[in-house]
């Protein structure tokens, strides 16, 4: 009964599990601290039992049109709620 009663709790007062998008935001802002990421679009793509989420975004503390790469992007693969595959599309060291 105590667990029934704490998860209606949970439920009731806003915490849920994130979404496919806004774990693969944070594994890329984890993948690269410090990096001031900006992030500037997701999507993600649901399936049987995972998923793929893409994320892009800007690295704000860089130039445009410098030696670095100012734009970013990510792609996530998840299988049964478990991130299964990260890597870079764009940057962030290229």
């Amino acid at each position: 009964m105590l667990l029934f009663a704490a998860g209606g709790c949970l439920a009731g007062c806003g915490i849920r599990e994130a979404g496919l998008a806004d774990r693969c935001t944070d594994v890329m802002r984890e993948a690269f601290p410090g990096g001031g990421i900006e992030v500037t679009s997701v999507e993600a793509q649901a399936e049987m039992s995972g998923g793929i989420a893409r994320v892009d975004g800007v690295r704000k503390k860089v130039a445009p049109g410098g030696g670095i790469l100012r734009d970013v992007a990510v792609e996530c693969r998840f299988e049964d709620g478990i991130l299964t595959g990260f890597r870079w599309i764009a940057g962030p060291l290229h």
